[in-house]
């Protein structure tokens, strides 16, 4: 045999192994990979939302955790931290809010890592990427934080109210980047992002409490009412805060924060791909290539923002049988999800067009390597349909957080007090089961609850931080 014949006959021997692993890939990866992170957490969402059982919504989310990749780690903790704060594990909650906090900012800073995982991506998809958070996430990592230390002891609140305002700036501040419509010139999408108008709200009542400094407390509530002009608490805040009274002699103040509503999640979608994703996907590529993204109309595959309104309008608080005040919304998280995920849509869709030429011109350019071979245009083929049917859109998230935060403030007598709760509709009718709770009111000082109503139905009990002094 020649020497030739034999390298042939070599090269497809080697297709031909290469075939069958292919084929065996697509066999044992498609089924793992057709299964995505918002499939998986399913059983998780059913039992909290639907069932209420926060017990047996942990469960399974801690069986997720085994068999998840570390990838989806950091995600499926924020999850755990959402279930301990609803049924009052607050010093567990703390402690999966940080530890995701800090490994998010050890993630942004990492710039190895980043480099090659941003190649990787446009091989594989998007899921082979560490998971860093969404901006809208990070933001309400703080605010988490702060809440549940409020309820806890309130030791460190300050610290993490102040980081949610100055949070929000840098992730602006960063969000500029090169337009492609213009050379030369920047752009920042970022700049759409709402501001949050929680943080100086939280700043606020701890100043206020504390009475080191009312003036900064009415800063702090100006900046709310500008934010969010709609919470109309803040007018009487800001009134209480420059008079310097945080109560009169002998009553305390109360704090209802209720969670309304199931808030954003990700699902897969085909998008079509618009003009300026087109320019950004031309930017990107070329960045690291001498070529230019051939122009493409056929839709890809990237994760859909998916929000809906909640049922619950407001939540009704009743002191001692008599009705005081009903919660208003102080941050709109699904607002904050969609106006990021508009700033950001045309870069998730230029990722996924950049990622579909790298994997046809390698197909084009094994079939170029194989001149016309028979076995190696098949390989290819088979390798194509390997790539195209295992990429699945990165729908990791935090999916148990509420629709919006909700808050409501009364000044009560020093004391014991029942409180009940229930939820009312966007016309202020009833529309829901009461839960009730006990609190203990000081003179002078800030009491704290909790209530979850993702639906019409409660989930856990009151969380009070009377029941953490």
């Amino acid at each position: 045999m020649s020497e030739k014949s034999q390298k042939q006959l070599n090269l497809n021997s080697f297709v031909r192994f290469l075939m069958f692993n292919m084929a065996f890939a697509l066999l044992t990866v498609l089924p793992g990979c057709m299964s995505s992170y918002a499939q998986h957490l399913d059983a998780v969402k059913r039992d909290f939302y639907d069932v209420g059982d926060v017990s047996r919504a942990k469960t399974n989310l801690e069986k997720r955790q085994k068999l998840a990749s570390k990838k989806e780690q950091d995600p499926l903790t924020l999850n755990a931290a959402s279930l301990d704060i609803s049924s009052g594990d607050l010093v567990g909650a703390k402690k999966k809010l940080i530890e995701v906090r800090n490994h998010f900012d050890e993630l942004e800073n990492d710039l190895g890592r980043k480099t090659s995982e941003n190649l990787l991506k446009y091989w594989i998809d998007d899921n082979v990427v560490s998971y860093e958070g969404e901006d809208y996430e990070k933001v309400l990592i703080r605010a988490y934080l702060t809440i549940a230390d409020l309820l806890d002891s309130g030791a460190d609140a300050r610290a993490y109210a102040c980081q949610i305002a100055t949070l929000q700036d840098e992730i602006v501040r960063k969000g500029e980047i090169d337009d492609p419509r213009h050379k030369g010139a920047k752009t920042n999408p970022k700049i759409a992002y709402p501001r949050v108008p929680l943080g100086p709200y939280l700043e606020g009542l701890i100043c206020e409490e504390t009475f080191t400094d009312s003036q900064e407390a009415a800063r702090n509530y100006q900046k709310v009412a500008e934010w969010r002009p709609q919470f109309t608490q803040a007018k009487d805040d800001l009134i209480r805060a420059q008079t310097g009274v945080h109560s009169r002699p002998g009553f305390g103040r109360l704090y209802v924060f209720a969670f309304v509503g199931r808030g954003p999640h990700k699902e897969q979608i085909n998008a079509e791909v618009t003009q300026f994703a087109l320019l950004l996907a031309d930017q990107i590529f070329s960045a690291t290539n001498q070529y230019s993204v051939p122009p493409t109309l056929a839709p890809v595959p990237i994760p859909a923002l998916v929000v809906e309104e909640p049922i619950v309008g407001s939540v009704a608080v009743d002191v001692d049988g008599k009705n005081v005040a009903a919660t208003e919304t102080i941050t709109d998280v699904n607002e904050m999800a969609i106006r990021q995920y508009e700033a950001t849509k045309d870069l998730l869709v230029a990722r996924a067009v950049v990622r579909r030429v790298v994997k046809k011109g390698t197909i084009y350019a094994a079939k170029e390597a194989g001149q016309a071979n028979s076995w190696i245009n098949l390989a290819a083929d088979v390798g194509g349909v390997v790539w195209e049917a295992t990429e699945t859109a990165d729908t990791r998230c935090w999916g148990l957080l509420p629709a919006k935060i909700q808050v409501a403030s009364v000044e009560l007598p020093v004391g014991e007090h029942r409180l009940t709760f229930y939820p009312c509709g966007h016309r202020g009718d009833r529309v829901g089961e009461t839960i009730s709770k006990t609190v203990k009111i000081d003179a002078n000082r800030n009491t704290y609850t909790l209530v979850v109503y993702p639906d019409h139905n409660p989930i856990a009990d009151v969380v009070s931080s009377s029941d953490h002094q």
